[in-house]
């Protein structure tokens, strides 16, 4: 009974001590710090991508492609220089995510969490717009217009791939590595995992709050956050970026044909 007991705990840790090997091991109050910088880091390089660097670029068809273009540099940018001094192995973390997905794909768990994600994030989008659908938060842009304008004629099809590619298939492989991969697995060293994916839950939505400058969403991505969270402990944040992957990629383009819900 007491080696059952035994294997039992072992295979539950599994996940979290395959999360963590390529994590450098470190104190309490440095795994904390570290969580917090990167925190700090993807909501400011984010905001700065998104609302400067956005209108010093020459437009590229129209300024929703320089928003794709500015978010795909920034998270680049991120996860480049965050990978290099905070993750060992980084190059071959995210080289998998590819069999990630193609297993994703063919696991009816993996169907039911998508289908969660979906459920959840509607329902609870609902009341997010009549809590605080209104409200308005503070924005920063730069002052700094760049009015050269390239490809005008393809800003069309330039929009919708840029859709396609930055906000339904790199984004989510980006944030689930910082967020899910990183800042998620610092905090389980400092707290029990439900209040870790949680805290990373919620501060997943409110970065999404300061760039987005609404509300709008805030509990949606709460949910949103927790779920992939639960995914990434439960098996590794390659799998809970194929669940995201799928989810932003259906939302972009139901978007693109019926227009924003």
């Amino acid at each position: 009974m007491q080696q059952d007991q035994s294997l039992e705990a072992k295979s539950e840790s599994e996940p979290f001590i395959a999360m963590t090997a390529s994590i450098p091991k470190l104190s309490r109050s440095r795994n904390l710090s570290a969580a917090l910088a990167v925190v700090g880091l993807v909501i400011g390089g984010e905001y700065f991508f998104r609302h400067y660097v956005l209108f010093w670029l020459p437009i590229f068809g129209s300024l929703a492609v320089n928003d794709m273009l500015s978010l795909f540099l920034g998270y680049l940018l991120l996860c480049v220089s965050i990978g290099l001094f905070m993750h060992v192995n980084w190059q071959q973390e995210l080289a998998s995510i590819g069999q990630s997905l193609r297993e994703g794909l063919t696991s009816w768990n993996f169907t039911f969490w998508v289908l969660a994600l979906v459920l959840s994030v509607w329902a609870l989008s609902m009341l997010d717009r009549l809590l605080w659908g209104n409200i308005e938060l503070p924005i920063f842009l730069s002052s700094y217009r760049n009015s050269t304008v390239w490809l005008a004629k393809l800003a069309p099809a330039l929009k919708v791939g840029s859709l396609i590619l930055v906000n339904g298939l790199f984004v989510p492989i980006a944030e689930e590595y910082l967020w899910r991969g990183i800042v998620q697995v610092r905090l389980m060293h400092i707290l029990p995992a439900p209040f870790a994916i949680g805290l990373t839950a919620i501060l997943f939505s409110l970065k999404h709050a300061f760039v987005d400058a609404s509300l709008g969403r805030f509990l949606a991505l709460i949910a949103f956050g927790a779920i992939c969270g639960v995914v990434a402990q439960r098996s590794s944040w390659r799998r809970s970026a194929a669940l995201h992957m799928v989810v932003n990629t259906i939302a972009t383009i139901v978007g693109l044909i019926f227009g924003p819900t």
